[in-house]
């Protein structure tokens, strides 16, 4: 039903349209970078956070034309790609793939206007931009997770568990894109100061992922449908086992949720005199929970979708020849 391709397209698209809403959300709230007449010069940005900012933007429009090509590689023909554009049917993967390659010309557009010097392009032009990429961006990452949820023949997804997790996911792993540009980046105080709003924004959204992992668990282990119970059993058990504890849970979810929060303590006792906290160290130790969390990013869709779609045939138990026999006789 979904192949690597399919799995890769779910990670590349949700992973860059989060990166485009946190950079985009960061820009509009907390760098507001000048544009035109007022840029300071051609090319990537003076200050620290915005150049941080430009990085998390050229790398969402990456991931997401990588996605795209994922698409149009599990399709296999140019004419099945062309007919989703040319004869667009009302379905959810036509909504999606409008919203996947919109949010692409938009996110291209954002990154150019970062490195080239368009005096016509200010800054209220960027920012009706950017907040109609945040508005497309949501569209992109909804639709991940409601692709597998709406797919029919396949119970273990059909739950809000699915999108929810898959939304989760690709803002924390929009975030950790981010988070990955301050290794790139020599931070001063301000740069410094942004990367901690993202870092606690971060935290915020891996307690909730943990929330809605439990909550999906739990959904599924108490259902008596036969086709949940074996996906359940291949996730938690099963082949679907490693990627989905190992890779998800431990990689994605506790070691980035232990760094962070030691990042965090280790920023208040910089700033109450304790210690001081190398601002190097500090790039070095988020750009592991940046791998980090986009390691559990793909290990979730894969497992997920592993488990639903590769599970073991699970036959209703028949009931007894004796009892058929009486309804027979009973019918005649």
């Amino acid at each position: 039903m979904f192949g690597v391709f399919v799995v890769f397209y779910l990670f590349l698209g949700g992973t860059g349209a989060g990166a485009v809403v946190t950079c985009s959300l960061a820009d509009l709230v907390l760098v507001r970078q000048p544009f035109g007449t007022s840029a300071y010069v051609q090319g990537p940005s003076v200050r620290p956070e915005a150049r941080i900012v430009d990085f998390g933007f050229v790398a969402g429009f990456a991931l997401l034309v990588a996605g795209i090509a994922c698409l149009l590689l599990d399709l296999g023909r140019i004419d099945r790609a062309l007919s989703l554009f040319l004869n667009p049917q009302p379905t959810l993967l036509t909504v999606g793939s409008f919203a996947l390659a919109a949010l692409a010309v938009l996110a291209a557009f954002l990154a150019a206007v970062r490195f080239l010097y368009l005096p016509g392009v200010r800054r209220p032009v960027v920012a009706v931009v950017e907040a109609g990429a945040v508005a497309v961006a949501a569209v992109v990452m909804l639709y991940t997770g409601l692709l597998l949820q709406t797919v029919g023949g396949v119970a273990f997804w059909a739950t809000p568990f699915v999108p929810a997790l898959f939304v989760l996911s690709s803002v924390s792993g929009g975030a950790a894109v981010v988070l990955a540009g301050a290794f790139f980046v020599e931070c001063d105080e301000r740069a410094s100061w942004l990367l901690g709003r993202f870092v606690r924004a971060d935290v915020v959204v891996i307690v909730l992922e943990v929330a809605c992992a439990a909550g999906f668990l739990l959904v599924a282990d108490g259902s008596a449908h036969p086709g949940v119970q074996a996906s359940f059993a291949r996730l938690v058990q099963g082949d679907a086992a490693a990627a989905w504890w190992l890779g998800f849970v431990a990689c994605g979810l506790a070691a980035p949720l232990a760094l962070e929060a030691a990042c965090l303590l280790g920023a208040w006792y910089a700033r109450a005199g304790v210690r001081e906290l190398e601002r190097e160290r500090i790039g070095a130790v988020l750009a592991v929970v940046a791998v980090l969390v986009l390691v559990g990013a793909l290990c979730l869709r894969w497992s997920v979708t592993e488990a639903g779609v590769h599970r073991e045939p699970v036959l209703e138990e028949a009931a007894p020849v004796g009892v058929l026999a009486d309804k027979d006789m009973r019918d005649t």
